[in-house]
């Protein structure tokens, strides 16, 4: 996630430059055709190339591209609202392991000390749940990162799943209902912390809906060659409406032309936000936050520092 003041205004447009290089080009090309050919035919000044026709056909297109843009942010909006919940429930999952699951609450639980074990086992798994979460939604396979967070033989058991986060979180429920056990009285606390994993779940399954549904690939060839199409109309109806080429308009047929250039692309980044991007969810960052909340309310002291970003950008 790019924050605020993060890439630079040089960063941002060397970024915009790589990815939309052949359409800059395209632009300058056409630019330069419009000019050339101007002096020497009258094709250019009919009304199909004029400044009211091409105006029209850029309403269009900029209502289009604006339409995908807006679902795009959507779903990038909803990916961040599906990581603050996480946040939220890991901070309530924490609370509820550590005030209810007590000896006296609990006396199955036995000691003070077996309390304190459980609950670092109870809240590491979690950790390994959000880091899993993270390493599944990007698409990566390093998963000895959650080597800090569970045993040696959990961990070698769990790379055996493909859905890791859901192994996860079931054994969440099945360590929580053998401590719990089947007493009646306790089933309360159960029920509560039944309901807090399916929570995970439900933030989960947004994230994977989201990963998992691509937008139709008509949408983004029709957005992507109508700002071709736009991009090169527009230098023609500019400059092609009398045989006096002026630096304003050349100025202004970049202007417009970028302006397209910029909201597609942008729109195209925005609608998957978990694939490592720039404009990504910080999950890396998300998922350390998490850690310190949890650890500090285990009562650890050593515990990492936030995630730093590098270069104007939060991952």
């Amino acid at each position: 996630m790019i924050i605020r003041r993060g890439t630079g205004f040089k960063r941002a447009l060397e970024r915009f430059i790589v990815r939309n290089w052949g359409l800059i080009l395209t632009v300058i090309l056409t630019e330069q055709l419009v000019v050339f050919i101007s002096p020497y035919t009258s094709v250019l000044e009919t009304d199909v190339f004029s400044a009211t026709a091409i105006g029209l056909i850029a309403t269009v297109v900029g209502i289009f591209i604006v339409f995908r843009f807006n679902e795009a942010y959507q779903r990038w909006w909803e990916a961040r609202i599906l990581w603050g919940a996480l946040v939220n429930d890991s901070r309530t999952f924490t609370r509820e392991v550590i005030t209810m699951l007590t000896p006296d609450r609990v006396p199955s639980i036995g000691t003070p000390e077996n309390a304190v074990k459980l609950h670092t086992e109870l809240v590491y798994r979690h950790l390994a749940y959000c880091n899993a979460l993270r390493l599944s939604l990007r698409g990566q396979d390093s998963w000895d990162e959650l080597a800090p967070f569970l045993s040696a033989e959990e961990l070698r058991e769990l790379k055996t799943y493909e859905n890791k986060p859901t192994r996860l979180d079931r054994s969440q429920g099945e360590r929580l209902a053998e401590v719990i056990g089947t007493d009646t009285a306790q089933h309360v606390l159960l029920m509560q912390f039944d309901s807090t994993l399916n929570r995970l779940y439900d933030i989960q399954g947004g994230c994977e809906r989201i990963k998992n549904t691509a937008f139709p690939d008509e949408v983004r060839f029709i957005s992507r060659g109508l700002v071709w199409l736009s991009a090169i109309a527009v230098p023609i109806a500019f400059l092609s409406a009398d045989r006096e080429v002026r630096v304003i308009e050349v100025l202004a047929v970049i202007v417009i032309s970028l302006s397209f250039m910029v909201v597609e692309q942008l729109g195209a980044s925005l609608k998957n936000p978990f694939e490592n991007d720039d404009n990504d969810t910080p999950m890396t960052a998300l998922c350390r936050t998490i850690e310190i909340d949890l650890r500090q309310q285990l009562g650890e002291t050593k515990i990492p520092p936030p995630i730093e970003p590098i270069g104007g950008v939060l991952m």
